[in-house]
């Protein structure tokens, strides 16, 4: 096994981030019998690279790519690994990796819209990034081009995006949602450029949003583009890192997948329970186990209503954007794609992995969303309102004794995302019998 220091997939590495795709070209046509030499990790994304551009180049209609991420503290990643230990040249690298997949393709074309949301950095991120991007010659409108968004900004301007984002007064209230929010509008107000060859069809417009980080391998988009352009009903294509087959997760020690992803995770009990209350709460999303994951691709005119309704910029941010499409189109409308993600837990602020107050907030923004969102056309009954029940009473000393004495009960147990524990059971736990 390898060490933390010498991770088998490396994104602060240019040369496996190049292998990935040089490996993945080859993959793309008759197979090299030699990939093995780039080790697991390497192989493992490459595959998924090669499946996504098969994918996007069997679409028979036009397709523009729009790929928008948030930005808070990334200057030290979007620098080369040379300047900054973390760096990942995530700027170039993502330009390479959409080159990659949309090479040799004329009926298909990219743009980038990054926006920062109140980056402290000195440069900030949206300096920092527009310089490389003015530095590379990308344009900052039509095909290959990167635009850079300061949410202080649109809120400073006025940008009429909708009620709730309109009473946000400084980029402290966004906590991430809003610079999605205002990139995806940007986005919806962009016209993709016509496709380089003459055609009748219209071009289909797909937006994905994504982190700003390497994990997720933009080469990958093309499975999700083609899961709604092909898809008849299909409005959003969601990336998942772990709970359906096929995900692989990239650990420091190699790729792993379910039972593993999930399984071997030290915080295991507390996913697993956060699903349980989302999927009995929002049963439209049961069938999404991993509804944060930071790859995700929606149908322009689909989404094009939904930054007008959007009231959440925390954590559940997802939720309710994939609660209000579910609501016009239907859950069958969502589709879950299995995506290769890296770990990348550097320079990276995530809650740990013991229970707390992030984890129950969390808890408690599910069950907001359910007030706000389900409760009128889909209230919870019988066991379902008895969970609704108990998780509304919780306070931190319950949370934390529940989680602790599931995990007590937890040891090897086989079932993931399937489980349901009962209420009655739930409760005597959190009343100590």
């Amino acid at each position: 096994m390898k060490s933390i220091s010498a991770p088998s997939r490396d994104l602060t590495d240019p040369g496996q981030n190049q292998a990935v795709l040089d490996l993945a070209t080859h993959l793309s046509g008759s197979g090299d019998p030699k990939h093995r030499e780039h080790g697991a990790a390497v192989t493992t994304e490459a595959l998924a690279a090669a499946r996504s551009r098969r994918l996007l180049r069997g679409l028979t209609v036009p397709v523009h790519l729009t790929v928008v991420w948030a930005m808070y503290g990334e200057t030290g990643r979007m620098a080369p690994r040379t300047e900054n230990l973390h760096g990942e040249d995530f700027v170039r690298m993502k330009v390479r990796q959409l080159d990659w997949l949309t090479a040799e393709l004329a009926t298909v074309t990219w743009s980038i819209i990054a926006c920062d949301d109140g980056c402290p950095d000195q440069p900030s991120s949206a300096r920092l990034m527009a310089e490389i991007a003015a530095a590379e010659g990308y344009p900052t409108s039509g095909h290959r081009s990167v635009l850079v968004l300061e949410l202080a900004d649109m809120i400073a301007g006025g940008v009429p995006i909708g009620p709730a984002f309109d009473r946000l007064t400084t980029t402290d209230q966004s906590r991430k949602g809003g610079s999605i929010l205002a990139a995806l509008y940007a986005a919806l107000r962009t016209p993709p450029p016509a496709a380089a060859t003459h055609t009748d069809a219209a071009v289909r417009h797909v937006i994905c949003y994504t982190d700003a980080d390497l994990s997720a391998n933009l080469a990958q988009l093309g499975a999700l583009a083609a899961r709604i352009v092909s898809g008849g009903d299909v409005v959003a294509a969601l990336g998942q890192r772990y709970g359906v087959d096929d995900a692989v997760l990239i650990r420091p020690d190699g790729p792993t997948t379910e039972p593993h992803s999930t399984g071997d995770k030290p915080d295991k009990v507390i996913i697993l329970f956060r699903h349980y209350v989302r999927a009995i709460l929002i049963p439209a999303l049961a069938h999404i186990i991993d509804t944060q994951a930071g790859f995700k691709a929606f149908d322009a005119s689909a989404l094009r209503p939904v930054p007008a309704q959007m009231t959440t910029f925390n954590e559940t941010f997802d939720v309710e954007l994939l609660i209000r499409l579910a609501r016009c189109h239907g859950p069958n409308a969502l589709a879950v794609e299995p995506i290769v993600f890296t770990e990348d837990f550097a320079a990276t602020n995530f809650p740990s992995v013991e229970p707390g107050s992030r984890h129950l907030a969390m808890i408690r923004q599910l069950v907001e969303l359910y007030d706000n969102l389900v409760a009128a056309t889909a209230p919870a009954r019988g066991e379902a309102a008895d969970l609704l029940d108990l998780v509304r009473g919780l306070d931190l000393d319950d949370y934390v004794r529940l989680i602790e004495q599931l995990r007590a009960d937890d040891v090897n147990h086989p079932t993931l995302f399937d489980r349901r524990w009962p209420v009655r059971f739930l409760r005597d736990i959190v009343s100590g019998r």
